[in-house]
């Protein structure tokens, strides 16, 4: 009887066995079948990590850093001969023709350039142009095989978005920085044009580098750090508020300077503000000896309308007038205090300091 009840046993172990073989070595047989083979093999379960390599391989190369070389005759109480200075920072190849778009105050007064690539090369660089009102220049250089930054002028950038900050800050070497666009302000350091403000960090020679996308697609050059003065008056940085020259404005400057050598702006000699009872630009300021003045604007005018724009966006009527060419007479409709007036002003040109 024992001898039975042992064969029996042994039988149904067996045949456990045996059909566990059998599904490990067919797995359709475990298709239509509830059996969970779990306890025999462990499934690593692993989830597919987030990168933005692929944004950085593609926008990287193009990023250059810039060494520009200058002379400090300012003599001190311990110091007569003129001292050479080296200034750090970045620069974005915008062109295979060898065109690279930086920043005006990395290149400041310098005697000469020397430009470092990706790869290792290095080429003395020459100053096409600059333009002082978004602290822009346009260097170039003489050398094949140039890594060109991807660029999509259709691309649209919204608050929120992902951005990279690309550059050489104090020289370690190309570091990539990340955050996203916080907004779209003057932050009261431009009045023709705004920046876009990010939290990705900038530090000393991240100047003239790329802003991209997640995808390495340009979306400004960086400028600089937020700084305020402390209660000592000492200048100091503000972590997380970084600011850059939206692509399709740099992009503008950059044409406009290969072609002309300069940036051409009008100007009438008017400050205003969006009307806070009403449409319209309340006008603020009239600079004395403009064509404003000239033309009979008045502090208190409301500027209905300039040519055929409504003037009720103050950026909009801004750039309007910026992009018109100097030597142009254009028509403000101008209510003041409740009367409809027309008036006829010339476009001047705006002095940028070049």
């Amino acid at each position: 009887m024992l001898k039975s009840i042992s064969f029996f046993i042994k039988s149904i172990l067996i045949g456990i066995a045996v059909s566990a073989v059998i599904l490990l070595l067919v797995p359709d047989l475990r298709k239509s079948s509830n059996v969970s083979l779990a306890f025999l093999s462990q499934q690593k379960i692993t989830q597919e990590k987030i990168s933005f390599n692929h944004g950085v391989n593609a926008a990287g190369p193009a990023v250059v850093n810039i060494y520009s070389q200058s002379i400090d005759n300012a003599a001190s109480f311990n110091r007569r001969q003129p001292v050479e200075r080296i200034s750090l920072g970045s620069g974005v190849i915008m062109t295979e023709s060898g065109y690279i778009l930086t920043c005006h105050h990395v290149i400041e007064n310098a005697s000469s350039i020397l430009v470092g690539l990706q790869d290792g090369r290095r080429v003395e660089a020459q100053i096409v142009g600059k333009d002082l009102i978004t602290d822009l220049a346009v260097l170039s250089i003489s050398i094949d095989n140039l890594h060109v930054i991807p660029q999509d002028l259709g691309s649209e950038t919204r608050v929120g978005d992902v951005v990279l900050a690309i550059g050489n800050p104090y020289n370690l070497g190309q570091t990539i920085t990340q955050g996203i666009v916080s907004r779209f302000s003057q932050n009261a350091l431009q009045t023709y044009f705004d920046y876009i403000q990010t939290d990705a960090v900038l530090n000393e020679g991240n100047s003239g580098g790329a802003l991209v996308d997640s995808n390495g697609y340009l979306v400004g050059i960086n400028n600089a750090n937020f700084k305020t003065v402390d209660s000592r008056r000492r200048i100091k940085e503000v972590d997380g508020v970084s600011f850059a020259i939206p692509y399709g404005l740099a992009k503008k400057v950059m044409d406009e300077i290969i072609t002309t050598g300069k940036v051409t702006r009008g100007a009438l000699g008017f400050g205003g503000q969006e009307n806070p009872v009403g449409d319209g630009i309340l006008v603020i300021s009239v600079t004395p000896g403009s064509t404003a003045e000239s033309a009979g604007l008045q502090v208190g005018d409301v500027v209905v309308s300039v040519d055929t724009l409504a003037a009720n966006d103050l950026r909009k009527t801004l750039e309007f007038i910026t992009d018109t060419l100097p030597g142009k007479s254009i028509e403000l409709e101008v209510n003041r205090r409740n009367t409809p007036l027309k008036i006829q002003i010339l476009v001047a040109e705006l002095n940028s300091g070049t």
